[in-house]
């Protein structure tokens, strides 16, 4: 809420809205599955990674566009937002 974004659980999109990022816990084989459909509905859709495990080429194959290592600063994971709500070439990166 702090720079301005309002979260959204995966049950409360609104059918015709469009989020602006999904934050993906990749461990979660739920989270993985609706990062998926998401995916398909909005292929543009930015994927940010919060986890505590290392990035897999899955996450790549997804379209993943960054990765916040656990533990973090807020930060960190406010630069991290900044830079995925930002048109990129689709780097995936890692922050520590």
């Amino acid at each position: 809420m702090r720079l301005g974004h309002r979260p959204i659980g995966q049950w409360e999109l609104a059918e015709d809205e469009i989020p602006d990022l999904m934050l993906l816990e990749p461990v979660s084989s739920a989270d993985m599955r609706h990062a998926q459909r998401l995916r398909n509905r909005f292929p543009e859709l930015p994927i940010l990674c919060v986890s505590i495990d290392a990035p897999r080429p899955e996450l790549m194959d997804l379209g993943v566009i960054g990765h916040v290592m656990k533990p973090f600063r807020r930060s960190e994971f406010e630069k991290a937002l900044e830079a995925a709500l930002v048109p990129t070439a689709g780097a995936f990166e890692v922050q520590h």
